[in-house]
């Protein structure tokens, strides 16, 4: 999908000499936020900002940025007469238009509301730095499933201050220096309340354990070890979806893992392989597929019922590359089926 070539931001100064953004207008539904407006660092994003309807307040400062060849943002005034063509008329990236969103690493603070009705937001990349989170930042915000956090397991960051306001499924994905280090998937959960009469009091009922794993943090880091102590009680209680997902990413990224737990998770795996084999090739994660089958956890015939999944979607690419892994992994095993006598 496309990226804005063009944007306008409403924005203010903060106390702080550093800019809030206020609105962003553009012509796609992906959104690169620059980490700088006018030479002030971006470090908040206002209430209201991504909501359909924003008020906006009696003073501030509209700019209209555009991409170049030579930089990704400069001013829509100073880009030069070659790259300048007329100011461009766009729509505001808000509410259900706006599907992704890219943070600055130089934001460290989502206003009330910020996200308000964003019914189509899907994925949000952010930095570490984003410590606030305003109340209410993503109310209906239904389809959000996906936070990518440029930050390494060992890091602090406010990704615990988004789950908290987040019951749906969620999977956070910690990149740091060298890469993905950990995906971890964070389940749904519900909430509930009861009456005590007659005094008129309420009791709080929690089901999931999705709670539970989002209270698995410490000064701002996750604590993957705390986390895989969920899973026992999870494998009662959750439903075989969600414990594919929880045991899919933590086996694709075991940092941190313990023996016993890596123990428990292959035992998952191993009971539910052609459910996993099968819901991997839906999702086209032919890398992950590749992992398992080098692990030696997906065996044979999960394999052949990933190609047979593949096919039925009429997926030419993944088929081919399962059958050739198919004849990497078990070409070997199907030959020593056979001997002499048998020709």
């Amino acid at each position: 999908m496309e990226q804005n070539k063009y944007l306008r931001i409403f924005w203010e100064k903060t106390e702080d000499n550093t800019a809030r953004i206020l609105r962003v207008s553009g012509s796609e539904p992906v959104l690169i936020l620059p980490g700088a407006v006018e030479g002030f660092p971006v470090t908040e994003i206002g209430a209201y900002c991504f909501a359909e309807n924003c008020r906006l307040p009696e003073i501030y400062f509209e700019t209209v940025l555009c991409k170049t060849e030579q930089k990704p943002f400069v001013h829509w005034e100073t880009a030069g007469e070659m790259s300048r063509p007329e100011k461009p008329i766009l729509t505001a990236i808000a509410g259900s238009y706006l599907e992704e969103i890219v943070l600055p690493e130089t934001l460290e603070k989502i206003g009330n509301l910020a996200f308000y009705n964003c019914t189509s937001l899907k994925k949000i990349t952010m930095g570490k730095k984003m410590e606030q989170v305003g109340s209410d930042a993503f109310m209906n915000c239904r389809k959000f499933g996906q936070i990518f956090l440029r930050c390494g397991v060992g890091e602090r960051s406010g990704i615990r201050q988004i789950l908290s306001q987040i019951s749906s499924d969620m999977e956070v994905t910690f990149c740091g220096k060298s890469g993905v280090e950990a995906v971890v998937f964070y389940p749904e959960y519900y909430e509930s309340y009861d009456e005590i009469a007659p005094a008129h009091l309420f009791g709080r009922n929690i089901e999931g354990e999705g709670f539970r794993a989002r209270q698995c943090f410490k000064d701002g880091m996750v604590q993957l070890m705390q986390y895989d102590t969920i899973f026992p009680k999870a494998c009662a209680e959750e439903n075989d979806k969600t414990l594919r997902k929880i045991t899919v990413t933590r086996l694709r990224y075991p940092v941190e893992m313990s023996g016993q737990a890596k123990q428990l998770y292959e035992a998952y795996f191993t009971a539910h392989d052609r459910a996993i084999a099968e819901e991997l090739t839906r999702e086209k994660r032919l890398e992950d597929i590749r992992y398992f089958c080098e692990q030696k956890l997906l065996l044979q015939g999960s394999l052949e019922a990933a190609i047979q999944t593949a096919a039925a979607m009429e997926w030419a690419e993944g088929t081919a590359a399962l059958l050739h892994m198919k004849q990497e992994f078990f070409a070997k095993t199907a030959a020593e089926r056979y001997t002499f006598e048998d020709f």
